[in-house]
């Protein structure tokens, strides 16, 4: 038999939770109880991914099991997971588990009731999706029922053509891909098209949080994008505008594994095998090869090694820097003392001991706008 949320629920009131906490207090603790978390017991995700980042280095939990203790409870908390928590979307380039092109809710009347519990949706997505007719669709989604914050990631490899190392171009007055040599000046109208022009459709956006990642040797490109941004401003469909607040830009850098920008259909898609760790062998002397493909399980098989012989190798290990910025130990150090000096705050990801050879660092900007 179903249960009925329309039925008079019982005050509880022999439960000290309702008889003695003060409302102001429980919902507090309801909160902690319903906010997303990294699940300890998921399986980490693999190191060579176009998703795999600081915070996202496992899928997402919310112990949403407190909702069916009671009705009082449920009535307290129903709203709670959808309003506290980040909803995630990934456009292209997901991990395992997530639908393409995921939408956080579908456009069906019956959706725009949950729409409205929203209050933060973060977008991961490829750049082409941002300048395309697909963030142009999304925002046609909020019309009547918008988040009040909404933050978009562009990630190294979600820039036009990162496998080329192009030159990082970003416009949000342009339609289409952004031109590289042409852009626009704080006075110069929007494209009709253009992901800019694209807020007008939104009404009670509150803040804007734009994050802007690429790989740390091409800092001056992303520094220029940054400068040039302090001269957009969206605006919105309720007649107000996004404005930026230079006070909240945030330079911050990480090290993460090296994406092969000629992984080909399996690296797009983001499936490695043990064995795909392999394929580069050839770059180093036969003295620098690993006995077999790498495994971080507490078991090793025949062909593999343990997670501390694999850390004792990498110590010993020291790359020249490669076209894609794969750097080694005494590199990854001197790379991060530079950027620690120009201050960039540092973030080691929890598994960077677990890195294979190849590693990189990312350097990120956030920056806010506020309406």
């Amino acid at each position: 038999m179903a249960l009925s949320i329309d039925h008079p629920a019982h005050p509880q009131l022999d439960s000290p939770l309702f008889s003695r906490i003060p409302p102001e207090i429980r919902n507090h603790i309801f909160k902690l109880a319903l906010t997303a978390y990294e699940d300890p017991d998921a399986e980490q995700y693999r190191l060579m991914t176009h998703y795999r980042r600081p915070g996202f280095t496992r899928p997402h939990r919310i112990d949403t099991s407190l909702l069916l203790t009671c009705r009082h409870i449920y009535r307290e908390t129903s709203k709670i997971p959808a309003s506290l928590n980040e909803h995630v979307s990934w456009y292209w380039r997901e991990p395992p588990g997530i639908k393409k092109n995921h939408v956080p809710v579908d456009d069906r009347p019956c959706s725009i009731i949950r729409r409205q519990e929203l209050r933060t949706v973060h977008i991961f997505a490829q750049q082409f999706w941002l300048e395309g007719y697909g963030f142009a669709g999304f925002t046609g989604l909020w019309d009547c029922a918008c988040p009040t914050t909404l933050i978009i990631t562009l990630r190294h490899s979600d820039w036009w053509w990162w496998e080329n190392e192009d030159p990082l171009t970003l416009d949000p007055k342009q339609g289409g891909k952004a031109s590289i040599d042409k852009h626009s000046r704080p006075s110069d109208p929007f494209e009709p098209n253009s992901w800019g022009n694209q807020f007008r459709k939104i009404k009670g956006l509150r803040k804007l949080q734009l994050e802007l990642e690429t790989v740390d040797k091409k800092k001056s490109e992303l520094d220029a994008i940054v400068g040039r941004a302090g001269g957009w401003e969206f605006a919105l469909g309720d007649d107000r505008v996004l404005r930026l607040d230079k006070s909240k830009t945030r330079q911050t850098a990480w090290v993460g594994a090296w994406l092969d920008p000629e992984g080909g259909e399996e690296n797009d898609d983001d499936h490695y095998n043990d064995d795909d760790y392999d394929d580069d062998d050839e770059e180093h002397d036969e003295e620098h090869k690993l006995p077999g493909p790498i495994t971080t399980g507490d078991t090793a098989t025949q062909d593999s090694i343990t997670l501390d012989e694999q850390k004792n190798y990498f110590k010993g290990c020291e790359l020249l820097t490669h076209s894609q910025n794969i750097i080694g130990a005494t590199m990854r150090r001197k790379a991060k003392e530079k950027l620690e000096a120009e201050g960039v705050s540092f973030t080691e990801e929890a598994s960077v001991e677990g890195l294979p050879i190849k590693a990189s660092i990312y350097y990120m900007v956030t920056l806010i706008w506020k309406a």
